[in-house]
């Protein structure tokens, strides 16, 4: 596969949802890395496109920026994520403003993280009981509470899939079978939902990171296929949590179900140590090939998009 001159991310994290860094921090570091293509993917938040509408952030020469989105979603009761692209940022805003409000936001994440609270407290781990949710952005009361545990060795010791937070999310504290397992999926919507919000938006939907579960072969294939009987469009094919043979499962997949592909490292600074813009944890790289299918038949971001 050729790569062309294009160096492409199209999955990262800012700290309008649970990223660490700030919509021009992450630009920056772009920039550094002379990435030519990439989108902002932030949960259930596009608030890191009205910082460039509205001067608070500024893109560098030769870029392009696909619109994007990851929406939370939910399939037999179970969290999973919708990646949307060349989305129109007005229109999933008023969408996500009118199903959650900050003050509802911040209602859920404060129960979500006194759950958490009270199931560490069962399991013995060490935490400062003062800890609190401030914004109510998306994984806020898991996030505050894995930084929080993160600050106690003895934490580790006893535990030690807490310091890996990508594990610790999806093996524990989004498992149903997991002694770890907090319900946060109660107001999120279906499969079929978050796919038809892309659409309307004039976007194309993509499963995210489907390998990143915990499921069998077996569940992953099953799940792209609910995807698929809910109108998505594509999967996401690479992804830094991709283990060996996950990429040809999901080309395999993709070609199956007529699907297009799509990659990024899920960038989240600070919260997801180790996964660096581009490369991820040093071993991926999403080739220009397996998203030029569809790229360029997708919107491109302008401010002038957004009516301010």
């Amino acid at each position: 596969m050729r790569q062309d001159h294009h160096i492409t991310d199209l999955h990262m994290h800012t700290l309008h949802s649970d990223g660490t860094y700030s919509t021009s921090e992450v630009l920056k570091m772009l920039e550094n890395k002379n990435v030519d293509l990439f989108s902002f993917t932030d949960h259930d938040s596009v608030g890191c496109y009205y910082d460039l509408a509205e001067g608070r952030a500024f893109l560098y020469p030769g870029v392009t920026l696909i619109p994007g989105v990851e929406l939370s979603c939910r399939v037999d009761g179970m969290m999973r994520d919708m990646l949307g692209y060349g989305i129109s940022v007005p229109y999933i805003d008023a969408y996500l403003k009118d199903r959650y409000s900050r003050e509802n936001r911040i209602k859920k994440q404060t129960q979500v993280l006194d759950r958490f609270k009270e199931i560490c407290r069962m399991k013995g781990l060490v935490f400062d009981e003062t800890i609190k949710v401030e914004e109510g952005k998306k994984a806020e009361g898991y996030t505050v509470m894995y930084m929080e545990l993160n600050r106690h060795p003895e934490n580790i010791v006893k535990y030690p899939f807490v310091e890996d937070c990508t594990r610790l999310f999806w093996d524990f504290f989004s498992n149903r079978s997991s002694d770890f397992f907090v319900d946060e999926t109660f107001d999120l919507p279906e499969f079929d939902e978050a796919v038809d919000v892309i659409h309307k938006a004039g976007g194309l939907a993509f499963i995210a990171h489907p390998f990143v579960y915990g499921l069998s072969d077996e569940e992953t294939e099953t799940l792209v296929r609910l995807a698929v009987d809910a109108g998505v469009d594509g999967l996401e094919l690479k992804h830094q949590s991709n283990k060996d043979g996950h990429v040809e499962k999901l080309l395999k997949m993709a070609e199956k179900y007529h699907l297009y592909t799509s990659g990024g490292t899920d960038f989240h600074g600070l919260n997801k140590p180790g996964i660096e813009l581009v490369t991820g944890y040093g071993n991926m790289l999403v080739d220009y090939s397996e998203v030029e299918p569809w790229i360029n038949t997708v919107k491109h971001f302008e401010g002038a998009d957004i009516i301010l």
